[in-house]
């Protein structure tokens, strides 16, 4: 929620339980230092690291993959896992660069990505999507059932005993043959044994058939459906942890890590569009994940202010969202008769304990709200549960959602964080890298606006610690006042909107964060450059017999020129809107319990749902109505300004157009200077080798 006092317009939007609900309640905080991690040490370990969760499926896997679904897809689609087992055929080549950049800002505490702007991770929504496993079923470490079953997993405990090779492990190859063509239970189950082991836990040695996942191949066999999605998530936090204990200790040995550390390449694929490479055509019928199809991408760094908060809400050709991602935010009963993809949805929201093959990870979408189309709040503190066993574990996680209200925000839904929120991350991110030793995180400069070098060096890269150090108390000040030169234009839309009649509430909305630091590093790097070539210009009248500051000199200038231009349209330009398409509340969506509530939005809604459902801050709808008539006073005032701003606007756009003429002439202009320096180095390079060669 917005701080009305800062002339701030409010948002009715949903939040994540648990986060914080008043002034003095206790936030979830980034770690107080950071555990500092080399660049070149994470380097150093990536070369001792393994990573299994990139196999690929071999073509005689695919043909008894393609036998066994013509028999027994019914029994895979209620066993939930018919997409993960197509998804299994498709090779993602590893990009180690982008494993390597991601890896570097992963927080162990908090289970997420730290970004100047923000957190994100991934999340079971990623794990159902991309890879197919289901977020409901029955634990990995439930029991067998029946004598029958376990008299199952007894024969092929036998078979793989006799298949074993000189070094007691059992080849692929082998088990294949044992089993194909054997047309009867045992054929499938040694299948589902054969995919478990190579695509879904990875052993330690590729071809070989685990112990540990025959009960579960027999369970699978008779349509029993497993929560592979959380088993599969946990391994993959505690892999990300891992890489970072190690590169700390470099005195481990090889590492050998058994996730699917391919999902982690995915994620930044789907999100982050400039470090994916061109995605294929869909096939009809098969899964998202067929677009990566052995594609690679270039080493490119990881462009921070890109990010896609909801990528698979969107079409592609031959691919339609889940019909989780509704076109109209809805709201519905949790109950028998529910859509099993709208429950799934809501588990991948609440806040709970992620249970895997002997271990347990904390799960925290409440940090990330964003990438389920909520609002982002302060995130709250969450009930130690370090000391539960998986079996406790796994009933918080799978805790009954029967007879509750659930709310599904449209997939076109846009929503971004609370003024408290972005202050306070602002100062938590800053304070994170500035408590370390040593700071890892960079913010590299060509990332956001057209950069130059000035000499032929590497681009020199900035703690970000010391990014936003430099940026200083006037920065949130500033952003303020751009806020507040929206006002006008806000109220203007408001009073029209009720004019004709929509009871919705306006919808002011906040710039996201990674357009605020965007923005601000554009500034301070133009004005830190046009200083700069300011500068060096005033030298060349000093000394113009020295040739090679002459050179650099004529480039700073002509880049200061640029970036000054670049700088003014960006002055000028409006700010990017985050709307609000649904009716939105200020209440949450998950309880501190995880448990999924009704949201009060209106009196027609209220009347729908029962006392113990609903939680409503009544404190903050009288606030929310005072507010609203003190505005309602001044609109008249706000209109005036806002006619005026419309004025100032055309004439903005008349000046854009012809800074955007002179961009292109001065874009043109750096193009052919830049020739020019190229070949003034090359023939000073060759002076330099003629007098190396006549002094010796």
């Amino acid at each position: 929620m917005m701080d009305s006092s800062k002339e701030s317009s409010l948002i009715e939007t949903h939040f994540l339980k648990p986060y914080v609900t008043s002034i003095d309640g206790a936030v979830a905080e980034l770690p107080r230092h950071r555990l500092s991690v080399s660049s070149s040490d994470l380097n150093e370990s990536f070369s001792r690291i393994s990573f299994n969760g990139f196999w690929s499926a071999q073509p005689n896997f695919k043909s008894w993959a393609k036998k066994m679904e013509a028999l027994h897809e019914p029994i895979w689609r209620k066993a939930g896992i018919f997409e993960a087992i197509k998804a299994s055929m498709y090779k993602i080549r590893k990009n180690q660069s982008l494993l390597l950049a991601l890896v570097e800002k992963w927080c162990p505490e908090t289970k997420s990505f730290l970004f100047p702007w923000g957190e994100a991770t991934i999340t079971l929504e990623d794990v159902l999507v991309l890879l197919g496993f289901s977020v409901q079923g029955s634990p990995v470490f439930a029991p067998l059932e029946s004598s029958e079953m376990r008299d199952s997993v007894e024969k092929l405990e036998k078979a793989r005993l006799e298949n074993r090779g000189q070094d007691g492990l059992v080849r692929q190859n082998l088990w294949v043959s044992s089993f194909l063509g054997r047309g009867d239970q045992m054929e499938h189950e040694a299948f589902l044994a054969f995919w478990l082991s190579q695509f879904v836990f990875p052993d330690m040695c590729r071809r070989s058939i685990s112990t540990k996942v025959l009960p579960m191949a027999v369970r699978l066999a008779r349509g029993e459906r497993i929560a592979f999605a959380p088993a599969v998530l946990a391994r993959l936090y505690r892999d990300l942890g891992q890489i970072q204990a190690s590169a700390r200790e470099k005195s481990t040995p090889n590492v050998t890590l058994k996730s699917l550390f391919k999902l982690v390449q995915l994620w930044a694929w789907e999100r982050f569009k400039s470090t994916s490479p061109k995605a294929r055509v869909i096939p009809k019928g098969e899964p998202r994940i067929s677009r990566w199809h052995s594609q690679t991408s270039k080493n490119v760094r990881l462009n921070l202010v890109d990010f896609d908060w909801r990528p698979y809400t969107k079409p592609l050709q031959i691919w339609n969202p889940p019909r989780f991602y509704p076109e109209e935010a809805m709201w519905m009963t949790v109950d028998d008769n529910l859509d099993d993809g709208f429950v799934s949805f809501a588990r991948c929201m609440r806040v709970s304990q992620l249970v895997g093959v002997g271990i347990v990870e904390d799960y925290y979408p409440n940090r990330v709200a964003m990438q389920f189309g909520l609002a982002q709040d302060l995130p709250g503190l969450v009930t130690d549960h370090s000391s539960f066993t998986e079996k406790e574990a796994w009933d918080g996680y799978n805790k009954s959602l029967d007879g509750l209200m659930l709310y599904i925000p449209s997939r076109v839904a846009t929503t971004s964080v609370t003024e408290r929120y972005r202050d306070w991350w602002l100062k938590s991110i800053s304070k994170f890298f500035l408590d370390s030793s040593e700071s890892t995180e960079t913010f590299d400069a060509s990332n956001t606006i057209d950069h130059y070098d000035n000499n032929d060096e590497d681009d020199e890269l900035l703690p970000l610690g010391q990014v936003l150090q430099n940026f200083g108390e006037s920065f949130l000040k500033k952003l303020e006042r751009c806020r507040a030169r929206r006002l006008a234009k806000n109220h203007r839309f408001k009073i029209n909107k009720d004019k004709i009649g929509d009871g919705g509430a306006s919808a002011s909305t906040e710039l996201p964060l990674s357009q605020l630091f965007k923005k601000e590093v554009m500034k301070r790097t133009s004005e830190h450059l046009k200083n700069k070539g300011r500068k060096r210009a005033r030298e060349d009248d000093v000394s113009s017999m020295d040739h090679k500051d002459d050179d650099v000199t004529i480039a700073q200038m002509i880049k200061s020129r640029r970036n000054d231009e670049s700088g003014s349209k960006g002055k000028k330009s409006s700010m990017v809107q985050r709307p609000s398409n649904e009716n939105n509340s200020s209440d949450p969506l998950v309880d501190s319990n995880g448990g999924i509530i009704d949201i009060s939005v209106s009196p027609s809604e209220t009347r729908q749902t029962c006392d113990d459902e609903l939680h409503v801050d009544r404190s903050k709808k009288e606030e929310l109505v005072h507010e609203d008539e003190e505005k309602q006073r001044s609109n008249e005032n706000l209109c005036s300004e806002a006619e005026k701003e419309e004025d100032i606007d055309e004439r903005l756009k008349q000046r854009k157009l012809a800074i955007e003429e002179i961009a292109l002439k001065l874009e043109t202009r750096v193009m052919e200077v830049e020739k020019s320096l190229t070949m003034i180095r090359k023939w000073k390079t060759r002076g330099n080798q003629t007098n190396h060669r006549v002094s010796a």
